[in-house]
């Protein structure tokens, strides 16, 4: 923080009125024992600290990615002696169409659905129903312009649909001819190129964007973090 001045908590009423709380804490209380408080920490350790507590059981508090700045929280409860690692796994229910015009792709350069699984699985962070699209220039080009109002074919786009239930339903549609001449242009196996941009559209469509530096930076971080785990050479290197 720029400055030494402790920030203040305020009271914020249905209307957005705001008030002032002469308070060290807040604490958020559950009819069921659970609470939550929220604190702040000395400047060095953070902005803001968070810690949950539970008349029985422990208490995990779980981020769910909303937005680039917003994110939801949830408080569990696990009963003695369980092991986090039982937690179930975010779910994907992927889907993959095909609408790359033959004279656009005259031998089969798609990697196999096993493969794009495993891609989005390893970007996943919370339930999704997914919809991965192959098209060719011109539906990727009248995507970007109706959606984007930019007049030419990009490499990945993606939208989001549902987030109810949980669960998020959106698509990840990738333009193949632009990726092929991507791919060729920087020196990359086309493979490598398509892992990145399916992994990039997967977190797109959980709420990461880079419209500004600190945003790009988290989320390129991401990305060369799970490509690894792939196997796959860090895209953003020189």
């Amino acid at each position: 923080m720029a400055t030494n001045e402790q920030p203040t908590f305020h009271a914020i009423d249905s209307r957005g009125r705001s008030r002032v709380l002469k308070a060290e804490a807040i604490e958020v209380r559950w009819p069921d024992g659970r609470t939550l408080t929220l604190g702040l920490p000395f400047a060095d350790e953070g902005d803001i600290e968070l810690q949950a507590e539970a008349g029985a059981g422990v208490p995990v508090i779980t981020l769910k990615p909303a937005a680039c700045n917003l994110v939801m929280l949830d408080v569990a409860v696990l009963e003695e002696g369980v092991d986090l690692d039982d937690e179930p796994e975010p779910t994907l229910t992927l889907t993959v169409q095909n609408a790359v015009p033959e004279a656009e792709e005259r031998k089969r350069l798609r990697p196999k659905k096993k493969l794009l699984r495993q891609w989005a699985n390893a970007a996943l962070m919370r339930d999704a129903n997914v919809t991965l699209r192959w098209v060719g220039e011109a539906e990727g080009r009248k995507l970007n312009a109706d959606f984007r109002d930019k007049d030419y074919a990009t490499n990945v786009l993606t939208f989001v649909y549902d987030e109810t239930d949980g669960a998020l339903t959106g698509d990840v549609v990738i333009c193949l001819p632009v990726v092929v001449r991507e791919a060729e242009a920087q020196g990359k196996s086309l493979t490598a190129h398509l892992a990145h941009l399916v992994v990039h559209g997967m977190l797109h469509l959980q709420g990461m964007d880079h419209e500004d530096p600190v945003e790009a930076e988290a989320m390129e971080a991401m990305e060369r973090e799970i490509l690894a785990s792939l196997g796959v050479p860090d895209p953003y290197a020189e």
